[in-house]
């Protein structure tokens, strides 16, 4: 790799990172994807996804952990982990990819 496509590579990480460092301030805090459908299907409002049959328990209900403090700081840290992981995995494949070749 010469030295522009290591500069873009940094350039695209940082970005990556500001966005993850700000997505918890920006994004909505009553998104309304799921129950908006569940409105559009004029399902109950006491309709439970517990209660079809077939289905397996998720493993984070609600996108959350159970008794998790609700903290900014907490949602940044694992924003950017999970980042930088998922970039060093497609960075990793794109090697093993290359190499094959």
């Amino acid at each position: 790799m010469d030295k522009k496509d290591i500069t873009l590579i940094a350039v695209a990480v940082v970005i990556c990172i500001v966005i993850c460092a700000l997505s918890p301030y920006i994004a909505s805090g009553d998104p309304d994807g799921l129950e908006k459908s569940a409105e559009d299907a004029k399902l109950p409002e006491d309709f439970s996804v517990e209660e079809i049959k077939g289905i397996p328990d998720a493993i984070f209900p609600d996108y959350a952990f159970a008794n998790a403090p609700d903290n900014q700081l907490l949602q940044i840290v694992a924003l950017v982990i999970g980042t930088i992981v998922t970039l060093g995995l497609g960075y990793a494949v794109a090697e093993i990819v290359k190499r094959r070749n």
